[in-house]
């Protein structure tokens, strides 16, 4: 792996040198597949940049930009972030061998996480007209409204329209 280190407002001497060297090489033990890494190091006013970017054996670059008073927390923090991309892309190419391998029923289970229900309120209103619901609405302060229609004895939902109007969503007959 090749690592290229830049300046930029800053002098990266030979001790600052030798830790991005360190820490960049440790990233080969997340991904193996990582060809070169450039680092650029600037300073404005107080602030300390690390700015990193991976390339990959994929053509694909990953990148990681840190920022503080300390540039070797910068560098610390980027290279956290570096780790964390790595181990997802790692993941990822492993998930897309798992399906073309012939025994991929065998890891990857068909179960999507279940949808859970955040929130409900229930609402016991008398059947009322659709004029109504749209004062109720207002009253109430919220988005929409489900309501039991007065003359027709089913179910109509009235909402507020960006243009300021009510829209009103009846059910087909």
């Amino acid at each position: 792996m090749k690592i290229k280190i830049e300046g930029h407002h800053t002098d990266a001497g030979p001790k600052i040198r030798d830790y991005i060297i360190e820490k960049t090489e440790g990233l080969e033990r997340f991904f193996d597949r990582i060809v070169s890494v450039e680092v650029f190091l600037s300073v404005e006013r107080e602030r300390q940049i690390a700015d990193f970017h991976a390339h990959l054996t994929s053509r694909k670059t990953i990148n990681a930009r840190e920022e503080s008073t300390d540039m070797y927390a910068s560098i610390d923090t980027a290279i956290d972030r570096l780790k964390r991309q790595l181990i997802k892309v790692k993941d990822q190419l492993q998930g897309v061998r798992d399906q073309t391998h012939p025994d991929a029923s065998l890891h990857v289970s068909d179960e999507t996480p279940a949808k859970k229900i955040i929130r409900s309120e229930t609402y016991f209103q008398k059947p009322m007209t659709a004029e109504e619901a749209a004062l109720q609405l207002d009253a109430i302060d919220k988005e929409f409204l489900v309501f039991v229609d007065v003359e027709t004895d089913e179910i109509g939902i009235i909402y507020h329209r960006r243009d300021g109007n009510f829209g009103l969503i009846e059910p087909r007959r």
